[in-house]
């Protein structure tokens, strides 16, 4: 069994992504990177993602993951969310009082709009970021009641994070993009003669390329250096990819650059890819900062996570410096949240990778928001007011750019699960291998049991409560939903052994047909035969305590090239299950869709060629080209 490529997104949603920070260290313990080759029940971490809070969480585990395994992303995660939380007095007072005041106007129904630009809110931010930290170095750098740094992301994350580190590790791995370019340029100088004026633009563009990787090749000596100066243990990933590097020799023509490409990649196979998601407004693009990116080109830093954290009507957009990916020439970007183009990237997961063996065999999705609206005691009726309003419209627009996301995913399972199953020609079989369907998971929050844990109502407002009884619930909720998964993951290749079989035997009968009784095989006739079963994937959500005996957990599959009275079918299914005593067990099994498929077409021999007649007209070549 080939070796299970996993990639892992982090909804976002404030103080709540302390959930995800329970989640991730456990996930990330079933994660062995080290080796080359492929193994049974070896699972490797390819990427990790997130936006908003999620996008601290995944920084912090990624992190934590590549400098000392998942016990270190667990330690820097708790960390980070211990010092968010509001320890001193007046750090608590301020935060009740902010939380009643939200509640307040929730429960009254007002919809205040404020804008960060202006007052009251654009005092506030003078306050949190002038008089606050000058008032609590007044009171002394250990007294209980203040800490400076208590509105600052920046000074939170200092502890946790080196970011010189992670921009020398952003350079080396940048350097596969800096050779895409070079070869970009080279392409367009070759459709013009020597003597073309525009030729003179192509040399330059090549030599500022040319010189950025001969800076970036320079990094990993002292990225070296960085790990020694930040203890980072030899063990670690990190270590393990500078000791895979093998520099090849460096020349600046297609065939060389495309081994250091090659080269650089392979070294830095052991490495996930870190990716945070924002919206660029001026552009309206958006914007993944990734770890295989220079921090000044859309790579990793403390710029990305204050971008991706920019919540609009709180924060003002954050401004920094980026890089025009055509020209390479400097230019300013303004961010907010990635709440409105990503929550989180899942697309660049399988878009634009050129290694087969970055790309995802399965996502796991770790969401916060919920899935359906609170109903009323006895479930009968939804219950609105305008607090609920709020908050069911901000969940529904957290969701709203996952299931974007996640749809873009099943849409890319359809099209090579049709081309599987129509295409037998040697091409087809060889886009088989290559081509993978993605199975997508996900670890639902329980916002009832975090509810209870917590001694608190959840909804928008407590995603800005700092209360450490709230961190605290959240944290514990999400390491008990990620072994909850993790036991689920384990017990559905039992759960669903046999349902392969009996689906056969009911599409026999529903085809007229008697199924042979010995292992649910079909009569030799072949009037109905069940295909392969895919499992598209799994969901561990809550227990709702109002609905007696409420699914807590659904898995989804299909089956695309069931044959019913010789005609193709896909069929759709879920399971619903419930935690027991040992593991799981099915509850209910439904079929959602019967869909017929077409019949693959009968494959004719190509024409013969024609004898020559008149000749098409030549296309004008590159020298009689005017500049």
């Amino acid at each position: 069994m080939a070796t299970n490529h996993i990639a892992i997104a982090c909804q976002g949603g404030g103080s709540h992504a302390a959930y995800t920070s329970g989640v991730l260290p456990i996930l990330l313990e079933q994660f062995d990177n080290r080796a080359d080759e492929d193994g049974p029940d070896r699972m490797a971490l390819v990427a990790i993602s997130g936006t908003s809070g999620g996008a601290i969480s995944a920084l912090l585990g990624w992190y934590g993951f590549i400098t000392g395994g998942a016990p270190e992303a667990g330690r820097r995660l708790d960390t980070f969310w211990q010092g968010n939380s509001a320890l001193g007095v007046v750090e608590s007072t301020v935060n009740h009082v902010c939380r009643g005041l939200a509640d307040l106007a929730a429960m009254g129904g007002w919809d205040i709009k404020s804008s960060p630009y202006v007052f009251p809110l654009a005092g506030m931010a003078f306050w949190n970021a002038t008089a606050w930290p000058a008032l609590a170095r007044m009171l002394g750098a250990d007294n209980p009641w203040m800490r400076p740094h208590f509105f600052s992301l920046p000074d939170l994350l200092g502890p946790s994070v080196d970011w010189p580190l992670v921009a020398l590790l952003g350079d080396f791995a940048s350097i596969p993009t800096e050779v895409e370019r070079w070869l970009r340029s080279d392409l367009e100088a070759a459709m013009f003669p020597p003597t073309a004026p525009c030729q003179e633009r192509y040399r330059a563009d090549r030599g500022v390329v040319e010189g950025r990787i001969a800076e970036k090749l320079g990094a990993i000596d002292r990225l070296r250096a960085r790990l020694t100066q930040v203890g980072v243990p030899p063990g670690s990933l990190l270590y393990a990819a500078l000791e895979r590097w093998r520099p090849p020799a460096v020349r600046f023509d297609a065939e060389a650059l495309g081994q250091l490409a090659d080269a650089v990649r392979y070294a830095l196979r052991p490495i996930p890819r870190l990716l945070l998601g924002a919206v660029e407004l001026h552009e309206g693009e958006f914007v993944a900062f990734s770890s295989e990116r220079a921090p000044d080109d859309g790579g990793i830093s403390i710029d990305a996570v204050l971008a991706s954290a920019a919540v609009p009507w709180l924060f003002r957009a954050h401004e920094m410096a980026g890089l025009d990916q055509t020209t390479l020439a400097p230019r300013p970007l303004t961010l907010w949240d990635g709440l409105f183009s990503q929550n989180p990237p899942i697309r660049n997961f399988l878009s634009g990778v050129a290694d087969d063996a970055r790309k995802p065999d399965e996502i796991w999705v770790v969401q916060i928001n919920p899935t359906q609206a609170r109903a009323e005691a006895g479930g009968a009726h939804i219950a609105f007011n305008g607090g609920e309003i709020w908050d069911l419209r901000n969940a529904l627009a957290g969701n709203l750019a996952l299931n974007q996301e996640l749809g873009f995913v099943d849409a890319i399972n359809r099209r090579m699960e049709s081309a599987r199953g129509d295409d037998t020609s040697p091409a087809g079989a060889a886009a088989q291998r290559r081509d993978k369907l993605v199975q997508v998971d996900r670890i639902v929050m329980d916002g009832t049991a975090v509810e209870a844990a917590a001694g608190m109502p959840l909804g928008a407002n407590s995603k800005l409560d700092r209360d450490p009884g709230l961190r605290s619930a959240l944290w514990d909720h999400g390491a008990t939903q990620a072994r909850r998964y993790l036991a689920l993951r384990q017990h559905v290749p039992a759960l669903f052994a046999d349902l392969d079989a009996t689906l056969a035997g009911a599409c026999a009968c529903a085809a007229g047909q008697r199924p042979d009784g010995a292992g649910g095989a079909l009569r030799p006739d072949g009037a109905a035969r069940f295909g392969e079963l895919v499992i598209d994937g799994a969901t561990v959500h809550g227990i709702a305590p109002d609905v007696p005996d409420s699914p807590q957990a659904l898995v989804a599959w299909r089956s695309a090239h069931t044959l019913v009275n010789g005609r193709p079918v896909r069929i759709e299914g879920r399971s619903e299950l419930m935690a027991a005593d040992a593991g799981w067990r099915l509850k209910d099994v439904r079929i959602t869709a019967v869909v017929p498929k077409a019949q693959p077409a009968a494959r004719t021999p190509a024409p013969a060629r024609k004898p020559a007649g008149r000749q098409p007209v030549p296309i004008q070549p590159p020298s009689e080209v005017r500049h």
